[in-house]
């Protein structure tokens, strides 16, 4: 019996329709809601109140059944510097309770709702992302989760610093942890104000005024207490 072979234009012919058929297939699910470039903000540290629902629908002719949704960051990738973006998936999470698009069929323009939490569990900006999976584990849609956790009081004294001194503090990173401190940086990363995450059983948190140029120096302000109270931030 003679098994019919394909030329190699026909093969890449068939190549291209089975591409063209899979990317097809993932266009059928389309996160609608929120708008695109939706960000939960900043939350203080475990914090629960930062929730958004997500919504799925399948732009297809043909019934779907989607797989599980899920919040993953194993294909980010971020910067390494101060202030970059820390990749935290466990940071959003789905309540018990609150996923209605996990194995749902959708009918065809039929939707369903997901609910994300954001309870950041360090300060800084913080990211995911929200898979729509199949039946089989592949992406049929994703959307960025963004997010920011804050320390109190020590980000309350960072904004407060930003609006007593604007011709200084400008063009500020993201806050974050770079053991000990708790900080946020100026001017291209050249000044940075932070404060002690790990505090001395001798001594309170101390706020500190890191400078890199002309020569790396670290100079103490006093005490984040003091600084809290000037600023009117709650303990």
């Amino acid at each position: 019996m003679m098994i019919p072979t394909l030329s190699p234009r026909k093969s890449l012919a068939a190549v291209a329709v089975l591409s063209l058929a899979c990317l097809s297939a993932h266009a059928q699910v389309e996160i609608t809601d929120p708008p695109a470039g939706h960000n939960f903000g900043k939350v203080p540290l475990n914090a629960t109140f930062a929730t958004q629902y997500f919504s799925v629908f399948n732009r297809s002719g043909a019934p779907l059944q989607l797989g599980s949704v899920i919040s993953s960051g194993a294909a980010l990738v971020t910067c390494a510097g101060i202030g970059c973006p820390v990749v935290a998936q466990g940071d959003f999470l789905i309540p018990a309770g609150s996923d209605g698009c996990s194995n749902a069929v959708l009918q065809p323009n039929q939707g369903c709702s997901t609910l994300v939490a954001f309870t950041p569990t360090a300060p800084g900006s913080r990211i995911s992302q929200l898979i729509v999976q199949s039946r089989t584990g592949a992406a049929l849609a994703t959307y960025p989760l963004n997010g920011t956790g804050t320390s109190t009081p020590l980000d309350c004294v960072l904004d407060w610093a930003e609006k007593s001194f604007p011709q200084l503090l400008t063009t500020p990173t993201g806050t974050a942890t770079v053991s000990p401190f708790h900080l946020r940086c100026y001017a291209n990363g050249t000044m940075c104000l932070g404060a002690d995450t790990a505090v001395p059983t001798f001594d309170q948190p101390s706020v500190y005024f890191y400078q890199t140029q002309p020569t790396p120096s670290v100079q103490r302000l006093g005490y984040l207490s003091t600084f809290a109270q000037a600023a009117q931030c709650q303990p």
